[in-house]
């Protein structure tokens, strides 16, 4: 129970990896707010979570003995982001711990015949919504005087990976933002790190080989090279795992780290 007592927010929690962060963090003690966007984005072509989902991981993390609310908020929109932590506030009075998880992919198009209303929304999810969400839970760790934000990129946030362009260029400033972050927040006692999965086993992802028409084995094949070591998905649970550990005190001293899950170091520069 490294996190009893602490109270963890955690964005796109209606499936994936989302509701697995929300279970391990609840299964160490923390009580749980998490939200989803609930709606399908017609530009991405996959569906995305809904309500009953975002039900099931509540119940699920009641379940475990902690308490819970599940709100449905968009987390590229400022007053449903800021709505959303008020009422983390009223039930709870903190927010220990925040992970920004919420994150789509267009996969399989070439740079060039990605539309702008495509662009937007990878950019506006991904790296606007987990600045939105730094941007209203800050100040209340800064009272606190304490807090740790971990921030859900990926490997393509550290190469760069064929026909994945907006995603990759989201991830490679989530991680610009996970280093400014760090540098403001250590002295004020917060830490800031990120993950850089590989490729996790989640409907996001299957959805968008199914979109293309592809397996994940083939696009391994034709865009990852060497990128994935060994070559498999990699089960949500064992990102949670670093999120549990990146969420507790046994990682006091880390500062806007980008920790590679699942990858081959040798691709990095």
């Amino acid at each position: 129970m490294k996190l009893e007592g602490k109270v963890a927010m955690v964005t796109g929690g209606g499936r994936g990896m989302g509701r697995s962060h929300c279970l391990a963090l609840a299964r160490e003690g923390a009580d749980i707010v998490t939200f989803d966007i609930c709606k399908d984005l017609p530009p991405l072509g996959y569906s995305l979570s809904r309500n009953e989902e975002l039900d099931e991981t509540v119940g699920q993390v009641k379940a475990l003995g902690r308490k819970a609310i599940g709100l449905i908020a968009d987390v590229s929109k400022a007053q449903e982001v800021k709505g959303v932590v008020d009422r983390a506030i009223d039930k709870f009075g903190k927010i220990d711990i925040l992970v920004n998880n919420a994150g789509i992919a267009l996969i399989g198009t070439p740079f060039h015949e990605v539309t702008e209303e495509q662009w937007d929304m990878i950019l506006n999810v991904n790296l606007k919504g987990s600045w939105l969400c730094c941007k209203y839970v800050i100040p209340h760790m800064i009272k606190q005087k304490r807090g740790k934000i971990i921030n859900i990129a990926s490997h393509c946030g550290l190469i760069g990976i064929a026909t994945i362009g907006p995603y990759t260029c989201a991830k490679h400033g989530i991680i610009g933002l996970t280093r400014t972050l760090a540098a403001e927040l250590a002295p004020l006692g917060i830490n800031v790190n990120a993950i850089c999965p590989a490729a996790v086993d989640t409907p996001m992802l299957s959805k968008s080989f199914e979109q293309i028409g592809m397996t994940f084995e083939e696009a391994e094949k034709e865009w990852g090279g060497a990128s994935v070591v060994p070559h498999e998905l990699i089960p949500p649970e064992d990102i949670s795992k670093v999120v549990v550990w990146l969420a507790s005190e046994d990682s006091r001293f880390l500062h806007g780290r980008s920790i590679l899950v699942g990858a081959s170091t040798g691709l990095i520069p």
